[in-house]
């Protein structure tokens, strides 16, 4: 069966680790950000950290 986005930005974001804004692009999906807040409201938390100009780093809160 076919993960869907939730699972699939579930599965790569639970190592703890950040991960950039392209890496979530290219593994998930150009609209990660509309995934991570369908999870935030089943009750996943992520946090965010500004790298650079207009770059922003994303983590899964376990």
């Amino acid at each position: 069966m076919k993960e869907t986005l939730g699972e699939r930005l579930l599965h790569l974001m639970s190592d703890g680790n950040w991960h950039s804004t392209q890496e979530l692009v290219d593994k998930i999906s150009h609209r990660f950000s509309a995934t991570m807040h369908s999870l935030k409201q089943r009750g996943y938390q992520f946090d965010k950290r500004h790298v650079e100009k207009n770059q922003y780093e994303y983590r899964l809160i376990q």
